[in-house]
């Protein structure tokens, strides 16, 4: 795509992102913008065209050419989106220099390229191309990556649908000073399961339920304390999937989650998780299940973050964080792909990331540089390291659709997991059954990563 063309492009995009041209609004003639944006009329012609072609804009015969009203749901080639600010601040000018026909687009739903966090990467992962093979030619050298966190990000069939550009364990981030005006202890290194009940207890006597913790609609925090319990959804073993939703460990998992949840009692505010941090982060809740990438460790408010409580007769596991760089299906420009590989997994980023501790990042001498010795915080994300399971994976999302559906449902009906989980458990495998070719079943979970 030519300069001229881009740049009569994204005058058109701009004026429909920023409201100048909402959707159904009628362009003027496209020798009015041409004059406006300083280029030639068969170049305007050509970016009314394109911009067509791409189902942003549809032409009338006769009366004009119209912006779409489903113009958001439209992916670009060449468009990237992130959930998160950061990645903006770190690539930005990286993408000015290196690809500058890869367009952040943050006022469409998706984009070509996305930056997306672990649940969603995993619920979407049928929609994103297979990048082992990209992965493979671009970066042959694997050795400074923490490859284990790829596994994490590959399908049933093998797929690897996201890579990891950083990455996380979980912990819990705590208000030192409002901990300490409820009257109670600081949690430490090593607490019990009963140590955070009792902590729960302790802040709700001066603390409303989401100024204590916002556990339910954080499913990454209660999913990490169903695995802490010794719990588990689906295990992957020799090829084959076993169903775990009803063993006892995975029911007594989930009634300590709900006693949790009662001892809280309702939240005012059902919170986003974004929400949630944003409240941690003001100095207006006590606890925050917590990852490296949501903290700011220049904030001048008094907090210390501890590793998961321990659940005696559990696991000492976890399930990691990551942000995924995830490509549509529909790409065609292979190249392209390539390039944003090579630059999203450079040094140079890896190092950015590091110098602000967004996450852990995957490269191993990124990491290490990015520790802070003097700071006891950041140890404990890097100690909690050991404790990731990579095998923790949402190898079947419409599986796991249904058992939050069927989480929320308990918990809003307060029913008895041993009650409900049982029937789930046996629909699941069923599912399983006629979902997974037996021809297939060695190869299902293979992650093609590894040093070849």
């Amino acid at each position: 795509m030519s300069d001229k063309l881009q740049s009569a492009r994204e005058y058109i995009l701009r004026k429909i992102e920023d409201g100048t041209l909402p959707g159904g609004a009628k362009l003027p003639a496209a020798r009015e913008y041409a004059g406006e944006c300083g280029v030639s009329l068969a170049i305007m012609q050509m970016a009314f065209t394109s911009l067509t072609g791409d189902g942003i804009l549809h032409s009338v015969p006769r009366q004009g050419t119209y912006v779409r009203e489903d113009w958001r749901d439209r992916i670009l080639p060449g468009s990237f989106q992130t959930f998160r600010s950061a990645w903006k601040e770190v690539l930005g000018d990286l993408l000015a220099r290196d690809l500058p026909e890869v367009r952040v687009c943050d006022r469409f739903k998706n984009g070509m390229y996305e930056i997306v966090n672990t649940w969603t990467a995993q619920f979407r992962q049928e929609e994103y191309l297979d990048l082992a093979d990209f992965l493979e030619e671009v970066y042959p050298d694997r050795g400074d990556f923490f490859l284990s966190q790829f596994h994490s990000a590959c399908s049933r069939g093998g797929r690897l649908y996201g890579i990891p550009l950083i990455f996380s364990p979980w912990v819990i981030a705590c208000n030192v000073d409002m901990i300490r005006a409820a009257g109670a202890e600081v949690p430490q290194p090593g607490w019990l399961w009963e140590d955070l009940l009792s902590l729960v207890r302790q802040l709700r006597k001066v603390y409303s339920a989401d100024q204590t913790l916002s556990l339910w609609p954080l499913s990454s925090l209660w999913v990490n304390f169903l695995f802490r319990s010794g719990g588990a959804i689906i295990v992957r073993e020799n090829g084959e999937y076993e169903v775990r939703l009803d063993d006892p460990r995975t029911l007594n998992g989930f009634r300590r989650i709900f006693e949790l949840q009662r001892l809280l009692g309702r939240e005012k505010d059902v919170l986003t998780y974004n929400q949630a941090k944003q409240r941690f982060l003001e100095g207006a809740s006590a606890l925050f299940g917590a990852t490296r990438e949501d903290m700011n460790f220049q904030s001048p408010m008094n907090w210390t973050c501890v590793p998961l409580p321990i659940v005696p007769g559990g696991s000492d596991r976890q399930r990691q964080a990551a942000d995924l760089f995830c490509v549509r299906r529909q790409v065609n420009n292979f190249d392209e792909v390539k390039a944003m590989i090579r630059l999203l997994l450079s040094s140079e980023v890896q190092e950015r990331l590091g110098r602000i501790r967004y996450g852990i990042p995957i490269r191993r001498s990124a990491a290490i540089r990015s520790i802070d010795e003097e700071d006891p915080r950041d140890s404990v994300f890097f100690s909690e390291m050991a404790r990731i399971a990579p095998d923790c994976t949402l190898a079947w999302p419409e599986l796991y659709r249904m058992v939050f559906r069927c989480a929320d449902r308990m918990w809003e009906e307060q029913l008895d997991p041993a009650e409900v989980l049982p029937e789930l458990a046996a629909a699941m495998r069923v599912f399983i059954r006629y979902n997974t070719p037996r021809a297939a079943a060695q190869k299902e979970g293979e992650c093609h990563v590894e040093h070849r």
